[in-house]
């Protein structure tokens, strides 16, 4: 194991290096990855719900989704407009509104946009994007079939919320201000190499393109500010900084492997799941 530390610490240049490589081929990898929005696709099929979807899907062939589409704060001249643009959109086969309580309540006007193909489609897609994008800055919201497809399980604002408490408390923790970032930059470089070689697979969940990397930096952070203390502790008997962190690499090995060794048997459990998202 120490030649293992030492050889990890004299090449640390050219393994950086490495591993800033493979982290711009992961990057540009990870946009081609398919990812999967029918959580049903996991169901065992021996499973009575996977058997269900199979006979009706059999008996009834879908040509056709749809989404709802709500805003706030109309007037009836916007109403008017708003209908007329989303029935021009290319791919709408229909939008169902009528000027009554039923698409009307109080400030709320309901849209239900129907489109010329199955929800999974990039037609779908294509146009929940569009409409979305168009009205980017009013008051809206949607659900239905579509919707559900093309809306991240995991909102941008809650990974940044959790980055930005983890920061706050590292500043506070840590005894100097680069360790945070250079905890992040590590954790980051990994978050990225997971979803760049996530192109193996056929395609994967929206659940875990959604929850990976913010499950990642729960799971991982701790074994960096593990390594880090170790360092200061060797520092405190060895001047040559070199030196200092081959011995803490080598020092902290035995109760990093230890502590991950419980992270993982604790994940793969999920492997052995009959719901195969695990």
């Amino acid at each position: 194991m120490k030649k293992i530390t030492d050889f990890i610490i004299n090449k640390r240049y050219w393994i950086l290096g490495l591993f800033i490589i493979l982290s711009v081929i992961s990057a540009i990898l990870s946009t081609k990855v398919n990812i999967n929005y029918d959580i049903s696709r996991y169901l065992p099929d021996t499973s009575e719900t996977r058997i269900g979807m199979d006979i009706m899907d059999d008996e009834f062939e879908e040509s056709e989704s749809s989404f709802n589409l709500m805003f706030k704060g109309l007037s009836d001249k916007e109403k008017e407009e708003i209908y007329n643009y989303l029935i021009s959109v290319n791919g709408v086969k229909d939008v169902d509104y009528e000027k009554n309580d039923n698409y009307n309540k109080e400030d709320s006007t309901l849209y239900i946009v129907h489109v010329d193909d199955t929800e999974d489609s990039k037609l779908a897609k294509d146009v929940y994007n569009e409409i979305t994008d168009k009205y980017k800055d009013s008051e809206i919201y949607t659900s239905g079939a579509i919707a559900s497809r093309n809306t991240d399980v995991l909102p941008m604002w809650i990974l940044i919320l959790a980055v930005g408490c983890a920061i706050i408390i590292l500043i506070i923790m840590c005894e100097s201000y680069i360790e945070p970032f250079l905890f992040l930059a590590t954790i980051l470089m990994a978050v990225i190499l997971n979803n760049g070689t996530n192109i193996i697979f056929d395609s994967v969940s929206n659940i875990t393109s959604s929850i990976s990397a913010i499950l990642q930096m729960a799971l991982s952070m701790d074994y960096s500010i593990m390594l880090i203390n170790r360092y200061r502790q060797e520092r405190e008997k060895e001047p040559d900084k070199i030196q200092a962190m081959k011995n803490a690499l080598y020092n902290a090995f035995t109760s990093i492997s230890s502590s991950s060794v419980t992270t993982i048997v604790g994940l793969i459990a999920l492997v052995f799941m009959s719901f195969t998202i695990g």
